[in-house]
């Protein structure tokens, strides 16, 4: 049996983290990211977790995990230093269960997951293994990097915006357009004026003035980060 891939949509969503140390400290942000309501059980927290709970960013129920704290979450992150409770939490749970420790009760593998806007770049295996996934993980964005491929990415995003926000091209057509500027297209031209040179030519100036702004927008707010 294989594994099913999924993002899922946290916003909102009630998650139950078990357990306050460094492995909690490790998922917490991205959890948090996600607009989860977090809340997270357990006796201590490392200095970094306390801070985050005395901020508010998630709520802190400063005791040991009993029975039934499971109830009513869809997903819970059972990050114990004891795999018996995680296995127990497990068994429990009516939602979904990623225990820090791998074993066959545990339905949840999260993956590694590098941000390279706009992509978000996901690593998993089967059996589960998370320094091996993470490793690679940090190797394949790293190669990514190094070829451009999260600029040309947001080009992309950013052309693709436009086209339709302008009104004159139909979707088959902003498709066909798109599919020019294609990633075998890009890697021929690594850099970027000379990208945004063909969008000018093939598209006019008006469509690369306002791609050009989009871009200096976001470059702008990622150094504002």
């Amino acid at each position: 049996m294989q594994r099913y891939p999924v993002y899922l949509d946290l916003s909102g969503r009630p998650v139950l983290v078990v357990g306050g140390g460094r492995v909690a400290l490790r998922k917490m942000p991205a959890l948090l990211s996600s607009g989860a309501k977090v809340s997270l059980v357990s006796p201590s927290l490392v200095p970094e977790l306390t801070r985050m709970a005395e901020s508010g960013q998630f709520l802190w129920i400063p005791r040991r995990y009993l029975e039934g704290d499971e109830a009513g979450f869809s997903l819970v992150l059972a990050l114990t230093d004891r795999p018996e409770i995680n296995c127990q939490i497990s068994g429990r749970s009516d939602g979904f269960v990623n225990q820090a420790t791998p074993s066959e009760g545990n339905p949840v593998a999260l993956p590694f997951v590098g941000r390279l806007d706009p992509l978000l770049l996901s690593m998993g295996s089967e059996p589960p293994d998370p320094l091996l996934v993470r490793e690679v993980g940090e190797y394949l964005g790293g190669v990514l990097r190094r070829e451009g491929i999260p600029v040309y990415a947001l080009e992309h995003v950013m052309l693709r915006k436009v086209l339709l926000a302008d009104g004159r091209h139909a979707r088959p057509e902003i498709q066909k357009i798109l599919q020019e500027f294609n990633l075998a297209w890009a890697l021929g031209h690594p850099l970027q004026e000379d990208r945004l040179s063909a969008y000018g030519r093939r598209l006019g100036p008006d469509i690369l003035n306002r791609l050009s702004d989009l871009l200096r927008s976001r470059e702008e707010a990622l150094r504002c980060i």
